[in-house]
């Protein structure tokens, strides 16, 4: 295991630990995290190093802040994957955030049917989707529509970079 990916093990397993006790993902986490993955990775890999990590984390940041602007994420979410991003560069950051939404849409299935609002939010998902095809989506329109449970997506994120991390160890 390298230094890197051992930072990257400790980032996700405070911002898991306080997304699940305090329902955030804080900045004194992600923020030095972002800046110590683009200085590693220029100072280990050079200029090839540096624009992996620049390109993971805009990525993640554009990706998830469209997202975030959206209402459907929140911004300690965003900062996180950047900071992921940052840290694992590109091509990683694309497999967490395939994993990472596979967890999350489990995650919210689960919740879903546990509280017995599966039908009522797959309708609230079709209507969205509906909306986004036909380019008038406003999700702060009809703040009745909304969830009322939240799902811990730095919890989906962390198990996502974890299973990302294991793909790529038994791939190579």
């Amino acid at each position: 295991m390298q230094s890197l990916d051992l930072l990257v093990f400790v980032l996700i397993a405070v911002c898991g630990v306080t997304d699940i006790h305090a329902g955030k993902i804080y900045n004194k986490a992600t923020y030095p995290a972002i800046v110590l993955g683009f200085a590693w990775n220029a100072w280990i890999a050079g200029a090839p190093g540096f624009k992996s990590s620049l390109l993971g984390f805009t990525v993640a940041a554009i990706l998830m802040g469209t997202l975030t602007l959206l209402g459907g994420m929140g911004g300690g979410d965003t900062k996180l994957l950047a900071a992921i991003g940052a840290l694992k560069g590109y091509p990683f950051i694309l497999a967490v955030l395939f994993y990472s939404f596979l967890v999350g849409g489990a995650l919210a299935l689960t919740v879903a049917i546990w509280q017995k609002r599966l039908l009522g939010t797959l309708g609230r998902v079709w209507r969205m989707l509906f909306a986004a095809v036909m380019y008038r989506l406003n999700p702060a329109a009809e703040p009745e529509e909304r969830m009322s449970y939240k799902i811990p997506f730095g919890v989906a994120i962390c198990v996502g970079t974890l299973w990302a991390q294991l793909v790529e160890i038994l791939r190579n």
